[in-house]
Formats: structure tokens, C-alpha cells, sequence
């Protein structure tokens, strides 16, 4: 009898632990595969892709946006840890800001610049209060006319090499 109440139990205990749990199986058909969370405009997100409103497409900020690292203007330091992106439109009319943590990207408008400004605003955005000036060998990011975030000037990359690059 105990050989058998033993064998009985080792038995319920096999068909037990081999059969799949329903909730298991739930989670699984709920799952996503990665590639198949596209946004509104059709963007990959796990795949790196934001929408640029600038360029009217998907785009990578990593790869086509020029890095501005988080600047503090009564200290001097900067943390490039905080990075904030700039991407231009293709006729340069447009820079669209990308800041870290935020999901929605600010589009600024270029402005007219004139010859021998010493600190010119080259894109704003006036209702954001954002704008993007270059002053002393550095583009700087301003949010309410203090900077945020700053690049230093450089014709072989940034956006010193996409402002000098011809139209597309």
C-alpha cells in the first residue's frame, strides 16, 4: 500500500509539472517581438527611430543629430552625460532640439542673421522659449535666454560641418 500511495504520487507529480500553466501560456501570445511597436508615423522605436518633423522622417537622433552636452552657465562645467541633440532640416530652415527624458522634440525656425552680429541667433522657436546662438567659437543651446546646452565650433563635425554642407 505505501509502495503504491508512493507511486501514485510520483505519478500526479510528473503530469502535473509537464503540463503548461494557462496564465503562461497568456503571456506569451501577449508578448511583442521587437521591430512591431511602430508609432503614429510608422517609426521603430526599439529600433533606435524617432520622427523628425525637421526632415519629415524616421530617424536615428544618435546618427543624424549633431550632440550638445548639458552646460552650466554659473559654474563653467559640463556633463556630457545629459545630452541634448540638434537635427537640421535638408534646407537648413528648421533645427529640431531633441532633449533626453523628453518624448516631444522642439522645432526651431532659422533667423536672418546680420553681418558682424557678435552673438547671433541662428534658430528660435518663440513660443518654447528656446533658441540656439553661436558665441565665441560655440553654438549654445538657451531655453528663457539662459544656456542649457553648448558645442564647441568645429568645420570637421557638429553642427559647424552640417551648416556648412550644401542643400540636399
Amino acid at each position: 500500500m505505501r509502495t503504491s500511495l508512493l507511486y501514485y504520487s510520483i505519478l500526479l507529480f510528473s503530469l502535473f509539472s509537464c503540463s503548461k500553466n494557462s496564465k503562461e501560456e497568456n503571456q506569451t501570445s501577449k508578448e511583442t517581438l521587437v521591430g512591431s511597436d511602430k508609432d503614429p508615423n510608422g517609426c521603430i522605436g526599439s529600433a533606435g527611430y524617432s520622427w523628425s518633423q525637421a526632415r519629415q522622417e524616421c530617424i536615428r537622433i544618435f546618427e543624424l543629430g549633431t550632440p550638445f552636452v548639458t552646460y552650466d552657465a554659473a559654474t563653467g562645467a559640463m556633463d556630457s552625460t545629459k545630452v541634448a541633440y540638434v537635427v537640421l532640416s535638408n534646407d537648413k530652415s528648421q533645427a529640431e532640439v531633441f532633449y533626453g527624458g523628453t518624448d516631444k522634440p522642439i522645432l526651431l525656425e532659422a533667423v536672418s542673421v546680420m553681418e558682424g552680429e557678435t552673438m547671433p541667433k541662428l534658430f528660435e522657436n518663440n513660443i518654447e522659449l528656446v533658441d540656439l546662438i553661436y558665441y565665441r567659437d560655440s553654438y549654445i543651446l538657451r531655453y528663457q535666454e539662459k544656456p542649457t546646452h553648448i558645442q564647441t565650433w568645429s568645420a570637421e563635425s557638429g553642427l559647424g560641418k552640417e551648416l556648412m554642407k550644401k542643400e540636399n
